[in-house]
């Protein structure tokens, strides 16, 4: 049986919810499915997945506690474990959350008819109090996840330790894995996230996640995503981000070594003066198998006096193929708007390729939009340079792309974090592929 045949099979065995809110979302997720179907991945690398023999872990599958102790970056941060979709109160250090920190997994968020906060399942995903799908990942998502977390942090808090979440994929048959999030960041509060992908599985996983951020006024949040070493593993990230009266929002992306990732990133902007960072970072190394990556922006303001800036870069071997697209909408009579987009790429190879398209659809003259893309191999002039003061050829190429790669790398403002993707790009540059 086939992952389409699977889903729709699924589709009909559904359990209503006694929450009539989320019951009506669940409902047109399924209805938008059977309406639309699988269409629109024809146009992305996933088109071939619905073919494959995926199967949805029914379980855990809990992974040995000692190599959970190994996975963690730091043993003083919150670390949240997910093991194939299922989160692990076990394995998780919640004790280390702040006792007014709202936490729940999804699947105990979901079961409670009476909670407060289930307003915020799916509410970015409502239009001046319409309901919309655009996106048949999502649909899916909403239509089958297990589970996922809620987590809230009231106004006046201050996080300082960052929270780890660790999604680890350990099944023994290639699996599709749906995570649903919610964060919801309280008024002058701040934290920091990182969210992490991890494989021990030698199966092909489809891990489909979509996180929902609200960020409250004067607030500050930071993610780093980090998607490494998942060569067998299709990954699509749905990160929809609402943003009120001077808050700040980040996310850096390191993406490397992985089967096809599409990661797309939709901010609506509901507030004045709120300022939007989304930085990426991608590296694919030498593989006998084409390997595609998908970045894709869109910022939509609806207030004035609001800032954006994007800045993705790729550095591209042999059979990989980089798409970056990004959108900025701003509405009529908005003023005091500053957007700016820039895509910068390294072909390391011959047959690396690169698409990058920015587009601005405004609907105000007083703006300041500005947008750039360079694409490009390895500048011959710097090599010789290197060369020039004794730099062996070998170092002088991995000394260029480092170069080219740290002024993303220096944006990430956690040190343990910037050392281990500093460390990983040294480990993994290969050069007997690389054309100058």
């Amino acid at each position: 049986m086939t992952l389409k045949e699977k889903i729709f099979l699924l589709l009909k065995k559904q359990k209503q919810n006694k929450n009539k809110y989320i019951e009506s979302i669940i409902k047109k997720s399924i209805g938008f499915l059977h309406k639309i179907g699988f269409t629109e991945l024809k146009k992305t690398c996933f088109n071939s997945v619905l073919n494959y023999d995926f199967d949805i872990p029914k379980t855990k599958n809990e992974v040995e506690d000692y190599r959970i102790k190994e996975l963690s970056f730091n043993k003083k941060f919150i670390s949240l474990y997910f093991i194939n979709g299922f989160f692990s109160s076990k394995l998780s250090n919640l004790c280390k959350l702040k006792n007014n920190i709202k936490f729940s997994s999804l699947k105990n968020f979901l079961s409670t008819p009476q909670n407060k906060n289930i307003k915020y399942f799916c509410k970015t995903l409502f239009n001046k109090d319409n309901f919309f799908f655009n996106n048949t990942f999502i649909a899916l998502n909403i239509s089958l996840t297990p589970d996922g977390f809620f987590l809230k942090i009231p106004k006046n808090t201050n996080l300082n330790i960052p929270i780890e979440i660790i999604n680890i994929y350990s099944t023994k048959i290639s699996a599709i894995i749906n995570l649903k999030n919610i964060i919801v960041v309280g008024k002058n509060s701040t934290v920091k996230i990182i969210e992490r992908h991890i494989s021990t599985s030698k199966k092909y996983i489809f891990s489909n996640l979509f996180t929902e951020i609200f960020s409250n006024d004067h607030s500050k949040i930071e993610i780093f995503k980090l998607e490494n070493d998942l060569r067998k593993t299709y990954l699509i990230d749905n990160t929809f981000i609402n943003q009120r009266d001077n808050s700040v929002c980040k996310v850096f992306t390191f993406s490397s070594n992985i089967r096809h990732i599409i990661n797309n990133i939709n901010c609506l902007k509901l507030g004045q003066d709120t300022k939007s960072f989304f930085h990426g970072l991608s590296f694919f190394n030498k593989s006998n198998n084409i390997r595609k990556l998908y970045n894709n922006v869109v910022i939509q303001y609806e207030t004035s006096n609001s800032v954006s800036y994007q800045n993705y870069k790729g550095i591209f071997s042999k059979n990989s193929y980089g798409i970056f697209k990004s959108k900025i909408k701003i509405n009529d009579n908005l003023y005091n708007i500053n957007s700016k987009q820039t895509n910068s790429n390294l072909l390391l190879s011959n047959s690396s390729k690169v698409l990058s398209r920015q587009e601005f659809k405004t609907y105000s003259s007083k703006v300041k939009c500005e947008h750039g893309t360079n694409i490009g191999k390895l500048d011959k002039r710097s090599i010789f340079f290197f060369r020039t003061r004794g730099i062996v050829k070998t170092k002088a190429i991995k000394l260029a792309i480092l170069i080219f790669a740290n002024e993303l790398i220096k944006l990430v403002n956690l040190n343990i974090l910037k050392n281990k993707i500093i460390a990983y790009l040294k480990d993994n540059l290969k050069f007997d592929f690389i054309k100058i």
